[in-house]
């Protein structure tokens, strides 16, 4: 029987510990992470892109309102002309979308990929929070998913916690369900609206045939920033030796002393890499890779201040 991840030190996520990463943000804010996001793209910071307006409701039309606002619900119900009237949108939707398939259920020493994820997401979020904006989140497990809608006043962010915590605990080994990445950015273009900031936080090791489509649907209208979490194992040289792999439930060899084994293994790693590399490249993504074997918060610095 499969073993329960239930107060094991870089493996359970604890809503304390997200909440006690509020301390450890030093003199950091959001505006180091939106200044890298736009190192490439040349834009600037601002509080509201695009329309910058929110729907409040819909009124009787008046002649010389702009048809580009027409209601054509309330007018196909109703049978009388409506427009929507915006309000200005004050506050940013910050929202985190955090990938826990099964692969991220793994690490070779110091912690999970799944509990660098949570520390991630616990820094961006608590940044986001403390600059104003509403926190929101989808967080993708191998067989559920949790939408947590913006809230005010940490709600959002304390609600992401919750869930990022319940959804780590659980049997391990996880079941595998791939394609859970496009599906988590399927959901996203769901419930996103345009003007939102997104932390795509993930191992992308299930990316699929979609995945670069649904990304470059969600850029179009939305500020979007990728953290890569990778253990050790999927960049560096392994030491020569013949390994047990579990894959697709079956125990496989992999013998290391091989030349070309070992060849195989380093082109597949730099496959990989390389292939989340073009994907963020094509979009102006700026991205920032998390190793799950060192301390996440010194990581964090360390890339938003470079």
């Amino acid at each position: 029987m499969a073993a329960a991840a239930d107060n094991i030190p870089g493996i359970s996520i604890d809503v304390e510990d997200l909440v006690a990463v509020r301390g450890q943000l030093g003199n950091l804010s959001l505006h180091d992470l939106r200044r890298r996001s736009s190192y490439r793209s040349g834009a600037r910071e601002t509080r509201i892109r695009g329309r910058g307006m929110e729907y409040e409701e819909s009124r009787a039309y008046i002649p010389g309102d702009d048809m580009r606002t027409m209601d054509w619900r309330v007018m196909a119900r109703t049978g009388e002309a409506h427009t929507k009237v915006f309000a200005e949108e004050k506050e940013r939707r910050f929202l985190l979308a955090v990938d826990l398939s099964a692969s991220m259920f793994f690490g070779t020493c110091h912690a999970f990929k799944s509990w660098a994820a949570a520390q991630t997401a616990a820094h961006v979020g608590w940044l986001a929070s403390l600059a104003g904006d509403r926190i929101g989140g989808l967080i993708v497990a191998p067989e559920s998913h949790q939408e947590v809608r913006p809230g005010r006043y940490r709600a959002g962010l304390m609600s992401v916690f919750h869930h990022l915590a319940a959804q780590a605990a659980i049997e391990l080994p996880p079941p595998v369900a791939p394609g859970r990445l496009d599906f988590l950015l399927l959901e996203l273009l769901r419930v996103v609206k345009p003007g939102a900031t997104i932390s795509l936080i993930s191992d992308f090791i299930g990316m699929g045939e979609n995945t670069s489509a649904y990304l470059s649907a969600l850029v179009r209208h939305n500020d979007v920033h990728v953290f890569w979490i990778h253990d050790r194992t999927e960049i560096e040289p392994w030491p020569d030796a013949h390994y047990e792999i579990l894959l697709d439930a079956r125990k496989h060899g992999l013998d290391l002393h091989n030349p070309a084994v070992r060849q195989d293994l380093a082109a597949r790693q730099q496959r990989h890499r390389q292939s989340i590399e073009a994907l963020v490249t094509g979009f102006d993504i700026a991205l920032f890779p998390i190793s799950c074997n060192d301390d996440v918060n010194t990581q964090i610095l360390a890339r938003l201040k470079s």
